[in-house]
């Protein structure tokens, strides 16, 4: 789960930390016959130098310990190691001073180029203060011993060790550009890859956008094809209707208001795809003027009073909106309260439909909120995210029952998320719904009412 630079740095401070174990070992192992003897401090120093960075690799690699305060860490324990051991060994003329030298570059590999600029300050400045404080410095090995040390080197200077040392200062860069090459090779392939799937996506987007606007004008075409007969058919019907309740033909009369009952739900399904391919093809637009709230509602409910009395049903309105002019989109927001109107009294029976409207405020924002709740066969919670998918009915429920094809409810979700807002519901099996429709809407007060009065007036 960790980014590629992040294990790449990892990878970077576990190999540094083991190789200066590694190279203080050795340091220490070839030179402590000369360099200790008789030095207690120096062969407590030589003793902890490599254990001081044992835990580095560990830390790295299996802890979460923030890798940027790990190699800091690193670099000062590295910084004050050395420094300790080149100042108890005579300072600059140490071998030991070379060490230094490693720390502005194990800072910009681990840390960036501005930290390795840092220690170059850093390690300038000590290298000053090891020179010009050397007469205040321990007396070096070669001092000590008053001639060349007997070991293994034979070196008339520090040559030798100082080509040691560069040879696994090159190492170490080798290693480090080869890691960092590595890293660079994998994220060139990385972008080719998602090069490709970005150009994969965005013709994936194009087809399905094509398929989209396909569908959308199939559907608008065979809308509009079916529009024309049904509107003839509902016609003719009515016609027959009252021709055969002129006769007192009980029977025809009987079978035209099934044929007009079923041309009209038709209809209203072909008006629903229509709807629904203007809403997906963008034609819908926010149309916000000054209505009064309450006006809508009782309007919609006088609308809706006959189907939901056909059932057993009585619409109450619980609460109204404060008296007044809301700026809002009345066409829209009226189709969305007949609908769930509607949906209340076409699931419940000899029940109870129950609407209020209030204003609430979130976040300094005004809300207008609708609640339409019923008492019906309500909804099982298994089926409610479908609810507002088109053309997806409740199987294996009891609506199965009823006509429709599962349009109506998603037309009114997509002009809720047109007009800013959004449409709930709560239910369960049995125990009725609570559909509610929020909407930001901006309250204009009584004040504006009357202004609008006297303006119709004048």
């Amino acid at each position: 789960g960790s980014s590629l630079l992040h294990v790449t740095r990892q990878r970077l401070l576990t190999f540094t930390a083991l190789l200066t174990i590694a190279i203080a070992a050795i340091w220490v192992g070839l030179t402590s016959a000369t360099v200790i003897d008789g030095r207690p401090f120096v062969a407590v120093l030589c003793a902890l130098a490599p254990l001081v960075f044992v835990p580095y690799p560990y830390l790295a690699l299996r802890t979460s310990i923030n890798l940027d305060l790990l190699a800091h860490a690193y670099l000062i324990s590295l910084f004050v190691v050395v420094v300790l051991v080149a100042g108890a060994l005579g300072g600059m003329i140490s071998t030991t001073s070379f060490f230094l030298m490693l720390i502005p570059l194990l800072s910009a590999l681990l840390l960036g180029v501005r930290a390795g600029l840092v220690w170059v300050a850093i390690v300038a400045a000590t290298y000053f203060a090891l020179h010009f404080g050397r007469a205040w410095l321990p007396a070096s090995t070669y001092q000590a011993l008053g001639t060349a040390p007997d070991d293994w080197m034979r070196m008339q200077e520090v040559s030798f060790w100082n080509a040691c040392m560069m040879t696994l200062l090159a190492l170490a860069a080798s290693l480090s550009v080869a890691n960092f090459r590595a890293v660079v090779q994998r994220s060139s392939a990385l972008l080719v890859e998602a090069a490709h799937k970005t150009r994969d996506a965005v013709e994936a987007r194009a087809i399905a956008e094509d398929i989209s606007r396909s569908r959308s004008e199939f559907i608008a075409t065979v809308s509009h094809e079916l529009r024309t007969p049904l509107n003839a058919i509902i016609g003719y019907s009515e016609l027959l209707l009252e021709s055969a309740q002129e006769r007192g033909d009980e029977a025809d009369a009987a079978d035209n208001q099934r044929v007009l009952d079923a041309s009209v739900r038709l209809l209203s399904m072909v008006n629903e795809m229509l709807r629904l391919s203007a809403i997906d093809s963008g034609q819908h637009k926010l149309d916000l003027d000054e209505h009064d709230l309450n006006v809508l509602v009782q309007d919609a409910v006088v609308a809706l009073t006959p189907a939901a009395e056909a059932n057993g049903n009585r619409i109450v309105i619980e609460a109204q909106g404060e008296s007044g002019l809301w700026l809002i989109d009345a066409r829209k927001l009226d189709h969305c309260l007949r609908h769930l109107l509607s949906n209340a009294a076409k699931f419940t029976r000899d029940g109870l439909i129950t609407l209020s409207a209030r204003r609430e405020q979130v976040d300094g924002k005004s809300w207008l909120r609708l609640q339409v709740r019923d008492t019906g066969i309500g909804i099982d919670a298994a089926q409610i995210e479908r609810l507002f998918v088109p053309f997806a009915l409740a199987d294996g429920s009891a609506t199965r029952q009823y006509d429709g094809v599962g349009l109506g409810l998603a037309v009114t979700k997509r002009l809720a998320l047109l007009m800013g807002g959004d449409v709930s519901v709560v239910s369960a099996l049995g125990q009725g719904a609570c559909f509610t429709l929020d909407i930001p809407a901006d309250f204009l007060g009584a004040a504006s009412k009357e202004r609008g009065l006297r303006a119709q007036t004048a």
